[in-house]
């Protein structure tokens, strides 16, 4: 071997040593960075992609319904979050529990990693003589304790006992839900005829049985789909 050919060899030699080198040097900092990245950071990476979209859920027994444990996603046949559910609506969590008003609600939700938060309040408020304006207050701060990027506030069920009230409180939410860029939806439209609840989809004539509830949640699954585009 001549010394020009081995000079040529060895400096091939130690190029390629150092490109290994590099490129393992690159490896073992992305894989640092890869460890150092918070896991929450890695879950919220994929929210809304890949057409599965996560919700949460307030609100009453309209939304706990017959629930055995809501909490954890355990719904049951009353509940419209039952019907809501599918392989691309994953129910990611919130709180509901019969006979709560909007105080409650803001009072024991917590945050949740949810793409679009879904609100179903005021029909206990109605019934007790809450403020409008408290109601409101009970609603942003909910929204401002999920932390969904998204909110939609339904409309109330009909009330059989008292249709015009209902109705009033409906149309002064809806002003008050658009006037905080939040998204209006009237879930309920499928359960009325006239101010009243259509025979046959409630219980009671203030709660849906499982057939409303069925339309109620397939309402909301619409209204989620629509707002996440």
């Amino acid at each position: 071997m001549h010394g020009g050919d081995a000079a040529v060899r060895i400096g091939r030699l130690r190029w390629q040593v150092s490109g290994v080198v590099a490129l393992m040097i690159v490896a073992i900092f992305g894989w640092m960075a890869l460890l150092a990245t918070p896991a929450a950071a890695h879950q919220d990476a994929g929210a809304g992609r890949g057409g599965v979209i996560r919700f949460a859920a307030v609100g009453d027994s309209i939304t706990q319904g017959d629930s055995p444990d809501f909490s954890i996603g355990w719904t049951g046949s009353l509940s419209w979050v039952t019907y809501a559910k599918s392989p691309t609506l994953v129910f990611a969590g919130g709180w509901a529990l019969g006979g709560a008003k909007s105080a409650n609600m803001a009072a024991n939700v917590g945050p949740v990693k949810a793409d679009v938060l879904v609100i179903l309040a005021g029909t206990n408020d109605l019934a007790v003589g809450v403020p409008f304006q408290q109601t409101v207050a009970n609603l942003e701060h909910i929204a401002e304790t999920v932390g969904a990027p998204r909110v939609i506030v339904s409309a109330v069920p009909p009330r059989n006992s008292a249709p015009d009230t209902t109705v009033a409180f409906n149309a002064a939410l809806r002003a008050a839900v658009v006037g905080h860029g939040w998204t209006w939806t009237d879930a309920p439209a499928g359960l009325r005829a006239g101010t009243r609840y259509v025979p046959g989809l409630t219980r009671d004539g203030v709660h849906p049985n499982a057939a409303g509830a069925d339309v109620l949640g397939k309402a909301l699954a619409a209204a989620m789909r629509q707002a996440m585009g």
